[in-house]
């Protein structure tokens, strides 16, 4: 993968269990943090390397354990430098849920930058099982890009579906079906194993 595939996967990742907090230090000055988590260790290790080879930084890894529930790994890094870059891309800083979009980077860049970019997206937020990948989330707008993106490789733009649980949480889901499955996940493939 050349640098704008890594940097296209790390934006798919970010999108999906990334974050760019508004924090204060205790002196009163502002923090710019980038944060990512997830329960499973190796997409955590994924998300640091790719930290590292795009920005030439180390984030920092740590563990939480919480209880009845899975242990919580966190990539986590400061510097100024790198939030205003991917502000300047349009990555939302704050809470993301009505924010997020696909990021105009993205929707110009190369069909391998933009295969990379979703299978970041499937990495964190999707889900895949043998008939279909499943995306479940709580922003609609990055869903309807999202499949408009996916439908530049599968030929159609697939319906988002809102979901209300507990009576008053809004989130929404979009379904792939197998066939779409296996042409993202034969594309993605493809461009990591032809590529160093």
């Amino acid at each position: 993968m050349d640098k704008g595939e890594k940097l296209a996967l790390f934006l798919g990742m970010l999108s999906g269990d990334g974050c760019l907090s508004i924090k204060h230090n205790g002196a009163g000055y502002r923090d710019y943090p980038i944060d990512f988590c997830n329960t499973n260790r190796e997409i955590i290790d994924l998300f640091a390397s790719l930290f590292k080879e795009v920005f030439e930084l180390q984030g920092n890894i740590y563990e939480r354990d919480r209880p009845n529930r899975k242990r919580i790994w966190h990539v986590h890094k400061h510097s100024v430098k790198i939030v205003n870059y991917l502000k300047k891309l349009g990555f939302p800083e704050g809470v993301k849920r009505d924010k997020l979009r696909v990021l105009p980077i993205i929707k110009e860049g190369t069909e391998n930058e933009k295969i990379a970019f979703i299978s970041g997206v499937i990495l964190t937020d999707g889900s895949v099982s043998e008939r279909k990948v499943l995306f479940h989330l709580g922003s609609k707008l990055f869903l309807e890009e999202l499949s408009a993106l996916i439908g530049e490789f599968t030929g159609e733009i697939k319906a988002v579906k809102e979901y209300t649980q507990k009576g008053k949480y809004k989130s929404y889901q979009l379904c792939l079906n197998k066939k779409e499955k296996e042409l993202l996940l034969s594309r993605r493939a493809t461009m990591v194993l032809g590529r160093s």
